[in-house]
């Protein structure tokens, strides 16, 4: 049996057009574009806020619709306010109109997830 290019086509249009209700799916079920609205990095009595150019550049980082964002727990987000211990990283963060809270410990990862 001798497939045509008609066949051959019409496999082609189907996947993409497969492809594109995937990505319309992942594009809408994600809640929104992704954004950090508060970050504090230290231990209690001695913390620090996250400067809004900084979370902005994380939040612009993050590429608005993915629904996961890995970022880094350390004295970036804005310095260190009690060298020599294991500090916390709080980050509030908006995925469109839902409002998320994530916590992780100095030196690990911490993922921003939607939705």
């Amino acid at each position: 049996m001798k497939l045509s290019r008609r066949f051959f086509a019409v496999v082609g249009l189907a996947f993409a057009a497969g492809a594109l209700v995937l990505l319309a799916v992942l594009y809408l079920g994600s809640g929104g574009p992704l954004e950090v609205v508060s970050a504090e990095y230290g231990v209690p009595g001695r913390m620090c806020l996250a400067e809004r150019d900084f979370m902005k550049r994380v939040s612009d980082g993050c590429g608005g619709f993915r629904p996961r964002c890995l970022v880094s727990v350390g004295s970036g987000w804005c310095g260190d306010p009690a060298p020599g211990v294991v500090k916390t990283l709080t980050v509030e963060y908006t995925c469109g109109e839902t409002r998320k809270r994530a916590t992780a410990i100095d030196g690990t990862g911490l993922t921003l997830a939607c939705p």
